[in-house]
């Protein structure tokens, strides 16, 4: 291709992604508009008019509530009444259960219908499946309706439905006659599940076989999650899923088995949706009711043993035979079903007649593994629960660090992965935001990471006691999370009965503060300052060590003390977006800009009100300015300049850096490490920064980025970064040089590695 038709191509591709950046402005600014006019509409109205008293009483009523309850949080006595407050509202918020009676005549009243028709059920029947759907029916007509209702409406992966019915004697012979697409094997008596089982499964052609109750109820994207998980590691053998009661009580989140041969459920009766149900974990055996497996091995091990007929310990027996041979059982969260339970057996009496005696039989032929079970007991669940041996972790921060948050947070995220990557089982416990949505938690987490949502500070003295001894290390980020967790613990950080504790300082915000005093005309004292920075260097007092994010800021802990101090930036891989110089246009901002007064909000109302205008001036149409982040501080909403464009949050930032030409930092005040700059260079887009953040980096100036500090300085830096295409390629490759310095992946892992070294902590568990 020649130099022209190279260019050319290159100017289209610009203007595709340009065209997409102006469209997803557009749509803001109408969504803005909407807004706008709707509450333009409504303070017109009459009703606004007359309800303006109440409503500032309202208002100051729900703002002394949110301070007032702020101020008690970080006072012990306001602790301990606001746990009581949360035992008392849960309590009173509990609902009564669903009757299964009442559900059995719905779905008696749906087969009725549903036989009056002339309606047939088609099922999935792909020809070449990957998974073959085993149900076996004895009687329960209706309930069995239901269930293949859910798998016509909720099963996403090409399957194969195959139905085993043991001489029921309801309408069930009714309701196979008005199938079509499924596989049907009528036995002349009842075989029981475990012989039905095995029938199915020498007639199965999917790769995988599921094991699916007729009375449960498929819900969406379970089967996908966990074929998804069961492909995911050569040494998986099977994964069950999260089993829902009709009450919407949690019946299991996978089973362990106890020294004597019996068997629990993991959190029956509890929310379904609390934390230590939602992470994914090796677990003694999953229920029959939603089990997957790989078909070849389940019939290399000879399918169910048949000791075990009719029914009951045949799931709990596989499961242990397969890890006798090296082989997995995994939980997995996201795949659920809801069950009726005890439908499928004739009822709770003769399942727990069942249960008995094949106990027996399970405890005799797995002597040898049960030995080392603990007994059964509440105490011991929280060790039984999973069969992991690995070192468990506690880390401790203000919430989920989705990437799109910025503030540390993508820090965290990659923190929080190389942890697990070293070998630990982390329980990550958000102290502040402590409500999100599981699917977007685990499109940030590893899917093994434990997530304490819905507790927050108020429950934590709590938790550190459900937990004690049960971590071996605890990281504390966050210089407002160390003092709130020292306030719920008074100040005994021994309550976690860790062998290590760190403090994980992310940023040293005393200094931050003293410049944005300053700023402010404010300036504290000499003997004030030093004293604001000498209180926030004693949170780590006590620690067994101190994890800073740059040489300065360890240095400042050194000084206060602290002999174990590490150094932990950040780890980016450079990923330099492809469009040249004259490819691309306007400037750049990325920032979390949900505060008034913080480095963020600050920094670009400076640089609106005094560099911008500046460069409009000189470039004209071409001084465009893109904001990247959520603008939901109020002071934001000053900005009218028709040459800025809010762009909200973003999960990727590669449109953005693909289409403008310079990435703009003017923070004025600012703790730790900018890692926006970071972030930028990986993109190959250069940088204009302030000089507080290139002496936070030990960037230089002319070599990586462009240093200035006020506004003339700094949009005259603008301006010739953004017209000089040899200055631009120069200051990209220095920056992705440094880059590649100062945030390499497998230096930061390494680093991890010797911060949370376990020679510091117990050695792994045996048992």
């Amino acid at each position: 291709m020649s130099e022209n038709k190279r260019r050319e191509a290159g100017e289209v591709d610009w203007r595709v992604r340009h065209d997409l950046l102006l469209l997803g402005c557009r749509h803001h600014a109408r969504r803005a508009a909407q807004a706008e006019q709707t509450l333009a509409d409504l303070q017109a109205s009459r009703l606004w008019r007359l309800s303006g008293w109440p409503r500032a009483t309202v208002s100051r009523l729900r703002d002394l509530k949110r301070r007032g309850l702020a101020r008690l949080m970080r006072t012990a006595p306001g602790l301990i009444a606001y746990r009581l407050w949360r035992r008392l509202r849960s309590r009173v918020g509990q609902g009564t259960a669903v009757s299964k009676a009442d559900f059995r005549r719905q779905s008696e009243q749906r087969l009725a219908a549903f036989l009056a028709s002339d309606e047939r059920l088609g099922l999935p029947c792909d020809p070449s499946p990957k998974v073959s759907i085993v149900l076996v029916f004895y009687h329960q007509a209706a309930l069995s309706l239901d269930c293949l209702r859910s798998i016509i409406a909720h099963c996403d992966q090409p399957v194969e439905v195959i139905i085993v019915d043991n001489a029921s004697a309801d309408q069930t012979p009714a309701l196979l006659d008005r199938l079509d697409g499924a596989v049907i094997i009528r036995n002349d008596s009842n075989r029981g599940f475990v012989e039905a089982v095995n029938q199915a499964a020498k007639q199965a052609r999917g790769r995988h076989l599921l094991l699916l109750n007729n009375d449960a109820e498929l819900l969406p994207g379970s089967l996908s999650a966990a074929l998804s998980t069961l492909e995911s590691g050569l040494d998986i053998g099977a994964v069950g899923g999260r089993i829902v009661l009709l009450d919407g009580r949690l019946q299991e989140a996978g089973s362990l088995v106890w020294a004597d041969g019996s068997c629990a459920g993991y959190g029956r009766g509890e929310d379904p949706e609390a934390g230590e149900f939602m992470f994914r974990r090796p677990v003694d055996y999953c229920s029959g009711a939603f089990l997957l497996t790989p078909l070849a091995r389940f019939r290399a091990l000879g399918g169910f043993d048949t000791v075990f007929s009719p029914a009951y310990y045949e799931e709990s027996d596989y499961c242990l035979r397969l890890q006798d041979q090296g082989w997995r059982v995994i939980y997995e969260p996201f795949a659920v079903i809801r069950h009726f339970e005890f439908a499928s057996s004739g009822g709770q009496s003769g399942a727990v007649a069942l249960q008995q005696r094949n106990r027996r039989v399970f405890a005799q032929r797995h002597a040898e593994r049960l030995a080392g079970k603990p007994q059964p007991g509440p105490q011991s669940l929280l060790e039984a629960r999973s069969q992991s041996r690995r070192l468990r972790l506690l880390l401790i921060d203000d919430r989920v660090p989705h990437e799109a948050l910025g503030a540390g947070y993508p820090r965290c995220r990659v923190l929080i992965q190389q942890l697990v990557d070293a070998g630990f089982d982390v329980t990550l416990y958000p102290l502040n935001q402590i409500h999100d949505d599981w699917h977007a938690v685990y499109q940030t987490l590893p899917a093994e990471v434990e997530v304490m949502l819905g507790r927050g500070i108020g429950d934590l003295a709590d938790f550190v006691t459900e937990r004690a001894n049960f971590f071996d290390q605890v990281v504390i980020s966050r210089p407002h999370n160390m003092a709130l967790v020292r306030t719920a613990l008074g100040e005994d950080l021994s309550r976690f009965g860790a062998a290590q504790v760190s403090y994980d300082a992310e940023a040293v915000i005393a200094p931050r503060e003293i410049a944005r005093l300053t700023l402010l005309g404010r300036r504290p004292s000499n003997d004030k300052g030093l004293r604001m920075i000498r209180q926030e260097l004693a949170l780590a007092d006590g620690v067994d060590q101190v994890i800073a994010v740059s040489d300065r800021e360890a240095e400042l802990f050194r000084r206060a003390g602290h002999r174990r101090v590490h150094v932990l930036g950040h780890a980016l891989e450079p990923a330099p977006t492809e469009p040249a110089f004259d490819q691309r246009q306007g400037f750049l901002f990325v920032g979390a800009l949900r505060d008034d007064g913080s480095p963020n909000v600050d920094s670009l109302l400076w640089f609106v009100d005094k560099v911008l205008p500046r460069l409009v001036e000189a470039l004209g149409d071409e001084a465009m300015l893109y904001v990247v982040g959520e603008p939901t501080a109020p002071s934001l909403s000053a900005i009218r300049h028709g040459r800025v464009q809010f762009l909200g949050s973003l999960d990727e930032l590669d449109l953005p850096m693909s289409v403008c030409r310079v990435f703009i930092a003017p923070t004025r005040f600012a703790a730790g490490i900018p890692h926006k700059i970071h972030a930028a260079a990986a993109g190959g887009l250069p940088v204009v920064a302030t000089p507080l953040l290139a002496e936070q980096l030990g960037w230089a100036d002319g070599k990586a980025l462009l240093v200035a500090g006020d506004a003339d300085g700094f949009a005259g830096a603008c301006l010739r970064l953004y017209q000089d295409p040899k200055l631009w390629a120069k200051l990209r490759q220095g920056a992705l040089a440094e880059l590649k310095r100062d945030c390499a992946p497998d230096a930061f892992a390494l680093q991890v590695r010797t911060i949370f070294n376990p020679e510091y902590a117990s050695p792994p568990r045996s048992d």
